[in-house]
């Protein structure tokens, strides 16, 4: 079952959507809103703040305002936090954005990948294993990489909640699996 603020967060991006698809600027609301919620997330005391009832709503109102301007925030996503700011939900941002990009991702057929690799992979690698992923999955693929001396050898790819283990220590583990249950 899905949590209250997952089912929040899901409509106001919703909401969202229908805005942007009326004014013709999803791409740049989606930037904005993803620089804010990255700060929110680097500064857990600051969603604190402004999660909390006993603050008064003017000195939020001011705190956003001030966080806004300092980002350079303006147009339907500024006025889109002033509305959470409003309806006490601007510390549901950083769920709202997450939310968003999952709804715009659906709509153009982008997944977000993730490859793990016992080494760092170089640049031509990580492309070409994009390129591959891309044709197998008929989508727009934004991968990212990074490197886990512990899986001895092989890969990791993460795409959505689906893990393709071809590592070494997987291959391992079943192996050991296999010997200890036959």
């Amino acid at each position: 079952m899905k949590s209250t603020s997952s089912k929040v967060a899901r409509r106001y991006a919703r909401a969202l959507a229908l805005l942007c698809d009326e004014r013709g600027d999803a791409a740049a609301v989606a930037l904005a809103l993803g620089n804010l919620a990255r700060v929110l997330r680097g500064e857990p005391e600051a969603l604190a703040f402004l999660a909390d009832p006993t603050v008064p709503a003017e000195t939020r109102r001011t705190a956003v305002v001030r966080a806004l301007d300092g980002l350079g925030i303006g147009g339907t996503a500024r006025a889109f936090v002033m509305v959470l700011t409003d309806k006490h939900r601007v510390s549901d941002l950083p769920a709202i954005e997450s939310a968003f990009a999952s709804l715009l991702d659906a709509r153009t057929g982008r997944v977000h990948a993730h490859v793990t690799a016992a080494t760092a992979l170089g640049d031509a690698a990580v492309e070409r294993l994009k390129g591959v992923l891309e044709r197998l999955l008929g989508k727009e693929v934004q991968l990212s990489a990074s490197s886990d001396v512990d899986l001895i050898g092989g890969l990791v790819v993460r795409v959505g909640n689906t893990v393709y283990d071809a590592s070494v220590r997987n291959h391992l583990n079943r192996l050991r699996h296999q010997l200890v249950h036959d």
